[in-house]
């Protein structure tokens, strides 16, 4: 009888340390939460946006407004550049600097691209400024109407809208034609070399995306 009386405490103990248990293990969860999301608050504050890379998404959104600006001036729909410029995009070339769509299509009027066919082809490689800024270098291959071919380099800067992706500067780079020829002696290269405008493009969108 008095065994009945006396009460069981190994059960209460046992819930017991179970219930501090994983009283510790959420408060340490919860601190570690915090403490990565103040890091990352801290980051932003000393460097403006946080870089970070691109989805797939991104990528495939970014090269599909290259080859459609391609399709766009090989088209001369000139109506459309709203659909991969910014409105107060840059276009920097040999010939000078154009501002706006129409700036872009002045441009293609002094390379008679707006009066004769042509094709453009790209291959491109991105580089993530941050989420929402993304530089890209393509290699251009040129078909004109008289079967000639011309090649150069663009580096465009990207910008997400909300309406997508789209360019805000394009840098044009001949290679192959008589005044790369001249300065090169003989060889192929722009300038300046499009490694060097690259790289100062990426600079300049990441100074731009730090303010």
């Amino acid at each position: 009888m008095d065994d009945a009386r006396v009460p069981d405490r190994t059960a209460e103990e046992n819930t017991e340390t179970i219930t501090e248990k994983n009283t510790e293990k959420t408060a340490a969860k919860t601190a570690g939460t915090t403490a990565e999301k103040t890091a990352g608050e801290s980051a932003g504050q000393a460097g403006g946006s946080v870089p970070g890379p691109l989805s797939a998404q991104d990528r495939i959104e970014i090269n599909e407004i290259l080859s459609f600006s391609s399709h766009l001036l090989d088209n001369r729909r000139w109506d459309m550049f709203g659909e991969v410029f910014v409105p107060e995009v840059r276009l920097c070339a040999p010939q000078g600097e154009f501002t706006g769509p129409a700036g872009v299509r002045r441009f293609a009027e002094t390379v008679d691209l707006s009066r004769f066919p042509a094709t453009h082809t790209l291959n491109s490689i991105v580089e993530a400024v941050d989420a929402d800024t993304a530089v890209a270098w393509s290699r251009m291959l040129l078909l004109t109407w008289d079967r000639r071919v011309a090649c150069g380099d663009y580096i465009d800067t990207f910008r997400r809208t909300e309406h997508g992706w789209r360019i805000e500067r394009r840098t044009v780079a001949p290679r192959n034609d008589s005044a790369s020829v001249a300065l090169a002696e003989g060889g192929y290269a722009p300038d300046p070399y499009a490694y060097a405008m690259f790289d100062d493009a990426v600079l300049a969108a990441a100074g731009r995306a730090g303010r």
